[in-house]
């Protein structure tokens, strides 16, 4: 989600091959960089033009974003509540987020949202959050 120029869904494809992988960005140049990357890879990246979930039909095993902050918390929450909404049950939404970015409202919203949201790693001012979809 926000795939930008197609690093995660492409670093994601190539660390599991047998994986489909759908990038979506606002942005119609954003997901044309994606396509390039992806084929320059060897890869066969689903990418498409979509507003957030908008144009995204389906429920998904895992989600993944580094959203865009400057776009606002309600843009970014409503990402957050539509990815629960298009994750299958047990399925992970994993974010990169900058602690003076917001991460630590982010991993509230998340545990609203999702009743749990962990903080996978911290590195240089970058928190990884990963929240699953709980099942029953």
């Amino acid at each position: 989600m926000g795939c930008g120029y197609g690093t995660l869904g492409v670093v994601i494809q190539k660390l599991n091959p047998s994986c489909s992988v759908v990038s979506v960005d606002v942005n119609p140049r954003a997901v044309e960089l994606t396509g390039i990357n992806s084929q320059q890879n060897g890869l066969d990246l689903n990418a498409f033009v979509s507003d957030g979930f908008e144009s995204v039909e389906g429920t998904f095993d895992h989600i993944v974003s580094n959203p865009p902050i400057r776009a606002g918390k309600k843009v970014i929450y409503k990402m957050f509540e539509d990815a629960y909404m298009h994750l299958n049950e047990g399925g992970l939404f994993t974010i990169v987020i900058r602690k003076q970015q917001g991460a630590e409202s982010a991993v509230k919203k998340l545990n609203e949202i999702f009743n749990n949201c962990e903080v996978i790693d911290r590195d240089k001012g970058y928190w990884i959050l990963q929240s699953s979809k709980l099942t029953g």
